[in-house]
């Protein structure tokens, strides 16, 4: 009777964070449908002057959009991880949307222009097959790293933005294996999304790579808060 307790518990339990991940992940979504249109768009655009426009566009619509849904994605985890309470789901995407959105905003204006440098740079080098194509590739992942960590430090401190952007750059070059687990993990999920499961992209797959990031950010978090209590 116990064992058939504890896997009844066991089940509502796995149950409760399905449906918690799928829920935040179609959010995201929902709030990010501009942006997936449009860069549908720019994908199978055959005009190049309807291509610059849409490039145009996207580029507007990441700071407005995406970079805050993103962080109230990283937000509603965080509270899972720390509470592991179950507020509301669309109430608390919500909330974590509009706090968030003046920092994620500007964070995202800065790191959508670092985005945009750095894929016209990976066009120019892709073709001319020199050394500086790997130099792009490597600051590609230390960025993407990066990003996922700024959407964790945002969603965690209440600092201002050139303090968030400094502890985003200490935990990335900070801890190269937990910059290698995020970046590989990431593209685990990515592949197995759009090459193998595809039901994991509406219901899982932005959400498991913002759960990844968090708690290894938040096992870091731990790991240094500790290392500085004992010190004193």
């Amino acid at each position: 009777m116990e064992n058939s307790t504890s896997l009844m518990g066991s089940l509502h339990g796995l149950c409760d964070w399905i449906m918690r991940f799928s829920i935040i992940n179609m959010l995201w979504i929902l709030f990010n449908i501009p942006t997936i249109l449009v860069t549908i768009l720019i994908i199978f655009s055959d005009s190049k002057e309807g291509y610059y426009v849409l490039v145009g566009l996207i580029i507007l619509l990441m700071p407005i959009l995406f970079f805050p849904a993103t962080t109230a994605m990283f937000a509603c985890v965080r509270q899972w991880v720390m509470q592991g309470t179950i507020s509301p789901l669309l109430k608390s995407y919500w909330t974590y949307f509009k706090e968030n959105y003046k920092k994620s905003f500007l964070g995202g204006l800065v790191l959508t222009v670092a985005w945009a440098v750095l894929i016209a740079d990976y066009y120019y080098f892709v073709n001319k097959g020199t050394i500086s194509l790997y130099i792009v590739l490597i600051i590609g992942v230390f960025l993407f790293v990066f990003s996922m960590n700024f959407f964790s430090v945002v969603s965690h401190y209440n600092l201002k933005l050139g303090q968030l952007f400094k502890n985003a750059l200490l935990v990335t070059v900070g801890n190269p294996l937990m910059t290698v687990v995020v970046f590989i993990g990431s593209i685990i999920i990515f592949y197995v999304s759009f090459y193998v499961l595809l039901f994991l992209i509406p219901l899982f797959s932005g959400i498991l790579i913002a759960y990844l990031s968090f708690v290894l950010f938040y096992k870091m978090y731990l790991k240094t808060k500790n290392l500085q209590m004992d010190s004193n």
